[in-house]
């Protein structure tokens, strides 16, 4: 079978399409051959070394798939040959035209779901976890989402728009502006030349939001705290611009009257509490299956053009979700 693996962590030169043989799963395990593969940052942070639960090397990049199960174990109940499923885990290994997993990764899917649709359903996943399990969103009226553009962010606006909360759209260009106002958001920032902050209020009227969900941290993070409407919070999912600095928490003390809040999130806080992940995966398979959510796709490359496909990550030029076709 046909695999993409780095053997050195670096750029997307390091990745390349290699032959493995097809794996043969054992008693506790499903084959899944795949449909459709997910590329995202997550995939990026696997390749340049940064991600804190990396695999040895060499290994197989991607933490997403959709496929149809193949074979089943002896040990394991509840799936079935034939089967439309999703196979998600965040230490690699889905870039490949099989995968033998334990099912403890697999979610079934109705033959309703689009199986490439379907590769977004991690991405909706943190932005559901940060939503409602960080945010409480049941109070929020309006959120502002930076990175509005790539695969989690469409997942944020979009999942906002079918519970009825406003959205502001952060993205480092004019096109991705462009884009994200196509997706139902009641207003958009510029960050490479728009101060956040001031075009928020703006935006709101002078309210500011109620939650600010922030991919990049750094300093920028402590100069939007003014965007915030009182008890206003920032979920940080992210922090691809660095940490936020020392300062961090003189600023939020200077800002006290207004009591507000900064929380890190990571998909990893569910790494014990297996059920809930189970939950919130079926409640946003659900809305798939009714149609109530629509991730846009980017493109689709055939798994040969990998590199590429990491080259249009590192250039930062996606707009929604970019697929890999075995």
């Amino acid at each position: 079978m046909k695999a993409v693996q780095i053997q050195s962590y670096g750029g997307p030169e390091v990745v390349e399409v290699i032959d493995l043989p097809k794996p043969e799963p054992t008693a506790d395990q499903v084959l899944v051959r795949a449909h459709s593969l997910g590329v995202g940052y997550p995939d990026v942070l696997l390749r340049t070394g940064v991600y804190k639960w990396r695999p040895a090397l060499p290994s197989i990049l991607g933490n997403e798939m959709t496929g149809h199960i193949e074979a089943v174990g002896a040990n394991v109940t509840g799936l079935k040959e034939g089967q439309p499923v999703l196979v998600f885990g965040t230490g690699g290994g889905r870039y490949a035209e099989y995968n033998a997993v334990s099912p403890n990764l697999v979610t079934p899917l109705p033959d309703s779901v689009d199986l490439e649709a379907a590769t977004t359903i991690p991405n909706y996943l943190v932005a559901w976890a940060c939503l409602f399990g960080v945010a409480h969103a049941v109070r929020a009226k309006t959120v502002y989402v930076n990175g509005a553009a790539g695969g989690t962010g469409t997942a944020f606006l979009d999942l906002c728009r079918s519970e009825g909360i406003a959205t502001i759209a952060g993205t480092s260009s004019d096109e991705k502006c462009e884009f994200a106002a196509t997706l139902g958001t009641i207003g958009t920032v510029n960050y490479s030349r728009e101060v956040i902050a001031e075009k928020v209020l703006a935006i709101t009227k002078g309210r500011g939001v109620d939650v600010s969900f922030d991919q990049l941290g750094g300093d920028a993070l402590i100069n939007s705290l003014d965007m915030l409407a009182p008890l206003g919070l920032v979920v940080l999912y992210n922090a691809l611009a660095g940490a936020p600095g020392a300062s961090l928490f003189d600023a939020l003390r200077e800002r006290r009257g207004h009591s507000l809040g900064v929380q890190c999130f990571s998909l990893h806080s569910y790494d014990n509490d297996l059920a809930e992940r189970t939950r919130i995966f079926e409640a946003i398979v659900e809305r798939f299956a009714a149609g109530t959510l629509n991730p846009p796709i980017y493109d689709r490359l055939p798994l040969a053009e990998a590199r590429r496909a990491h080259e249009l990550m590192d250039e930062r030029k996606i707009l929604g979700k970019l697929i890999l076709k075995p």
